[in-house]
């Protein structure tokens, strides 16, 4: 009995040491994600940051664009849905505002076919891309004139997605979608643990910029009249 004593009493404090070491773990992890987009809040106005357990936080926040403002939401996600690399940290950015478009159109760069924040998969038309734009894309849409709305974008969009980490730009009648790697799991972390750490993150707020910049220009050049 008192060796049973002894084994039960060593398993609890066990489980005591082990909740006690995730619990701090939790904390560790949410306080080094929390900081993502600290150097960035000077971009924009009225901000105001969600974070969830030990997700990244989601920023929303009005964004000037020349003499209008839009809202604007920021968020982070780890992709573990890809099995044959390390699994990506996506930067997904989405504008509010009405543009002068009948239906959706989207460029999706090297499909994997698990892009969950891509509606590629649902339209219906697949069209050719320029011959200057990045010919490993897909573009599809549910607008037949797909490409006469590129060629009213073609500077802003190309120079976006020349950047090898961009992923995905989706235009809708309400606003546009813009998908960018920002980091990749360290290869050690995952081949051991099979779970994707990053690292701590801070978003360049220069770099941020510049993409913003884009994003405005191809706003500005589908927004609707009355918007």
């Amino acid at each position: 009995m008192p060796q049973q004593f002894q084994v039960a009493a060593f398993l609890g404090v066990a489980l005591l040491v082990l909740v006690w070491m995730l619990r701090r773990h939790s904390r560790d992890l949410r306080q080094e994600r929390s900081v993502l987009f600290d150097d960035c809040l000077s971009l924009f106005s009225n901000c105001s940051l969600d974070q969830q357990g030990t997700r990244y936080p989601q920023l929303r926040a009005q964004w000037s664009c020349g003499p209008h403002t839009h809202p604007v939401s920021l968020h982070a996600i780890a992709d573990t849905l890809q099995t044959r690399r390390l699994p990506p940290l996506w930067l997904i950015m989405d504008v509010r505002c009405a543009l002068d478009l009948q239906g959706t159109l989207d460029v999706l760069v090297r499909p994997t076919g698990v892009e969950v924040f891509s509606p590629s998969r649902d339209l219906p038309h697949r069209h050719e891309l320029p011959g200057h734009w990045p010919q490993t894309s897909l573009l599809k849409s549910s607008l037949p004139d797909a490409p006469g709305v590129l060629a009213r974008i073609d500077h802003a969009a190309c120079a976006l997605l020349a950047d090898p980490y961009s992923k995905c730009l989706t235009l809708r009648p309400d606003g546009l979608r813009y998908v960018l790697q920002i980091a990749q799991s360290s290869q050690a972390h995952y081949m051991v643990l099979r779970n994707a750490y990053f690292g701590s993150q801070r978003l360049d707020p220069q770099q941020l910029h510049r993409k913003m910049a884009l994003l405005g220009e191809i706003l500005n050049t589908l927004k609707a009249n009355n918007a």
